[in-house]
């Protein structure tokens, strides 16, 4: 927004980030933070935060992941959307997983 007022060209910047670390180190609490600062700097309409885990996207049978990603993603417009422990999301050793739908 600086460099606009100061009439530089100026892209939106990227704003997919990815926690990392042990279980209990607070990567919840700084996705809560995250989502209150990009809210007070408005980049977020809403600025809640929407925790996840694999459960809440991935269906239990073909055509099942799609809809069920799509209403979590309705659900964090305007917001943050958290994925916990995201790389649970596709499980390769698992024929019959569904992740990578």
């Amino acid at each position: 927004r600086l460099r606009q007022k100061l009439g530089l060209t100026s892209s939106n910047p990227g704003l997919h980030m990815s926690f990392t670390g042990s279980p209990g180190t607070g990567k919840t609490t700084v996705a809560l933070k995250m989502a209150d600062i990009l809210y007070k700097l408005n980049y977020c309409r809403k600025g809640h935060l929407l925790t996840v885990t694999r459960d809440d996207l991935v269906g239990q049978y073909i055509g099942h992941t799609a809809p069920k990603t799509k209403e979590v993603l309705k659900k964090a417009i305007g917001g943050v959307l958290f994925i916990d422990e995201a790389y649970y999301l596709y499980k390769p050793d698992n024929e019959r997983d569904y992740g990578s739908e």
